[in-house]
């Protein structure tokens, strides 16, 4: 070890054996009793309970919304696969609308022509319109103006905050 002297403490202030306490004690303090210590503890235990429920309640909700965001993306998944398999007599392109018609017989077909632009009538049951997107999925019209919002506000992040490294 080292060559300095051990200094032992010596005098009124050190106590030795039974009347040794493990951590410093004042003769001023307030007097600790197993009362209070067990309330303390009742107490602490509480708080910890209260939060560890409020965390939990939390993750529940986050659990919850991962669920429905999940269903959400199964149906739309549904739904896009029902589109693909729906006959098309072109070659679809991408960002492109078409329009959704059913024959008497149940069967739907894709044309590129909308329900106004037939002069003598359409021929079958006008169902949708459709925005063909990339990756094999589809936008029908009425829900083309949301998702090109949330598309351009996430680009938009992208430029400003991802880009440029903030």
């Amino acid at each position: 070890m080292s060559d300095l002297p051990q200094k032992k403490y010596a005098g009124e202030n050190v106590r030795e054996g039974a009347n040794a306490s493990p951590y410093p004690v004042s003769r001023l303090a307030a007097p600790i009793s197993l009362v209070d210590t067990a309330k303390l503890i009742e107490q602490a235990s509480e708080t910890v309970a209260l939060r560890t429920n409020a965390q939990l309640e939390v993750i529940v909700e986050q659990m919850q919304a991962l669920q429905a965001k999940a269903r959400e993306i199964m149906t739309q998944a549904i739904n896009d696969i029902d589109l693909i398999r729906v006959e098309c007599r072109f070659q679809r392109v991408p960002g492109k609308i078409y329009h959704l018609y059913e024959r008497k017989d149940g069967k739907r077909y894709f044309s590129m022509l909308a329900p106004h632009e037939y002069t003598q009538g359409v021929p079958h049951a006008f169902v949708a319109s459709y925005r063909y997107e990339h990756g094999e999925t589809w936008t029908r019209t009425d829900e083309i103006e949301g998702k090109d919002r949330r598309r351009e506000a996430i680009s938009e992040f992208a430029a400003t905050r991802l880009l440029k490294g903030q």
